[in-house]
C-alpha cells in the first residue's frame, strides 16, 4: 500500500473513531439528564452573566430564615426577604428567595444583613418566591459590590 493511501485510511478510521465515540458519548450523557435538570446557559459565579439572565436583582434585608428542605436531591435553604432596592424587576414588599446550597456557599446568610440578589420565579408555582441565580460570594452589600452590580443590569437581557 502506498503511503499516501495508508495516510488516508488511517484518516478515515480515526474520523469514525471519533464519530462513534461522540455519539455515545452524547447517548450516555443524555440518559443523565432528567426531567427538572437545570442546565444554565450562564456562569452562576460571574456577576455580569448572572445578571443577564437575572430576571429581577435588587438587594434586599434578611428578615428570617424560613425552612431548609432537600428538592430533588438538592439542599435549599429558603429565606424571607424584605426587599430594600430594585436594580431590575418589580419586586417590592417581602419575598421568599430558595438560595441553593450545594452549588455555593455552605454558610447561611444572617438574619438582619442586606444582601444583592440576582432572581428569576420558581419555575414551579407551589414551591413559589423567588430562585437565587448568583452562586458566587454572598457577603452583605456594600458600595463597589453595588456599582459592579449596576453595571452589570445595564448590560443586555439573555434572550430567552
Amino acid at each position: 500500500m502506498s503511503r499516501k493511501r495508508a495516510v488516508l485510511v488511517a484518516g478515515a478510521v480515526a474520523a469514525g473513531v471519533l464519530a462513534v465515540g461522540g455519539y455515545l458519548g452524547y447517548r450516555h450523557l443524555e440518559g443523565q439528564v432528567t426531567t427538572g435538570c437545570w442546565l444554565r446557559a450562564y456562569d452562576p459565579h460571574d456577576v455580569a452573566s448572572t445578571a443577564g439572565y437575572a430576571d429581577s436583582v435588587f438587594t434586599g434585608r434578611v428578615a428570617a430564615f424560613v425552612e431548609r428542605r432537600d428538592v430533588d436531591g438538592w439542599t435549599e435553604d429558603v429565606y424571607r426577604i424584605e426587599v430594600a432596592s430594585v436594580l431590575r424587576g418589580n419586586l417590592r414588599g417581602t419575598v421568599r428567595v430558595t438560595y441553593g446550597l450545594d452549588e455555593g456557599d455552605p454558610d447561611r446568610l444572617k438574619g438582619g444583613s442586606t444582601y444583592l440578589f440576582a432572581t428569576r420565579p420558581r419555575v414551579d408555582p407551589a414551591k413559589g418566591g423567588q430562585v437565587q441565580l448568583y452562586q458566587g460570594e454572598m457577603k452583605p452589600v456594600d458600595d463597589r459590590q453595588l456599582a459592579v452590580w449596576r453595571e452589570a443590569v445595564a448590560l443586555p437581557v439573555a434572550p430567552e
